[in-house]
């Protein structure tokens, strides 16, 4: 197993923690006042890296370790070069409005070449009137084999790329066979953030196969 560690100020851009590197992060607050740390991922490993898991530690403008959160990397088994959003929520309103930089611990194993037979044939986002933003799709499974477990991520950006939000959802029906289609309705929730959103990445997961 890999674990690599990297100490940084927050929005610092694009550097390497071992087998990864992180391409950008960005923070936001949610409704409640919680500090929420994305970013994006990518394995530039030799090999597929599966279990990913992200622990942050988060520091105040002294140094001072004020908390910790972590997250597990959405994509299951990430091919070499490809990219996966991730997030980290502080669960302490009062700390997070001290945070001022934080450490990244990125912990892994190697995992199994996943083919691109997942398709996306169509998808469409749009906000509703309770402050939500969904996007809506299909896919088609062009492989020989059952997709299982299909899961659909979407990271959203504002207007300067920046990431600033992260959801998933699991398709209907789940289990793919081959050359058939499903759907997918993703759901951004945090009504701070579904205003500033300006565009949005989808990627589909299963344990066979992926986007």
């Amino acid at each position: 197993m890999f674990s690599g560690v990297f100490l940084l100020l927050i929005n610092f851009p694009s550097y390497g923690v071992g087998n990864f590197e992180v391409l950008q992060t960005n923070t936001t607050f949610d409704q409640s006042g919680l500090i929420h740390l994305f970013g994006e991922l990518r394995n530039t490993s030799d090999r597929p890296q599966q279990g990913i898991a992200i622990f942050a530690n988060f520091y105040d403008e002294s140094g001072k370790n004020i908390g910790n959160g972590s997250g597990i990397v959405p994509v299951r088994s990430l091919n070499m070069g490809d990219i996966s959003p991730f997030e980290i929520i502080l669960l302490d309103t009062e700390q997070s409005k001290n945070v001022s930089n934080y450490s990244l611990n990125i912990t892994s194993k190697a995992g199994l070449v996943k083919a691109e037979n997942l398709i996306i044939t169509s998808s469409k986002s749009r906000p509703d009137i309770f402050g939500y933003y969904y996007v809506n799709g299909r896919i088609s499974n062009k492989g020989n084999d059952t997709a299982t477990n299909v899961l659909a991520i979407a990271s959203f950006y504002d207007k300067d790329g920046k990431i600033i939000g992260l959801s998933s959802a699991i398709a209907e029906p789940t289990n793919m066979t081959s050359l058939s289609t499903s759907s997918f309705t993703v759901v951004m929730d945090d009504k701070v953030q579904t205003s500033k959103i300006k565009n949005y990445y989808l990627t589909i997961d299963s344990d066979q196969y992926v986007s």
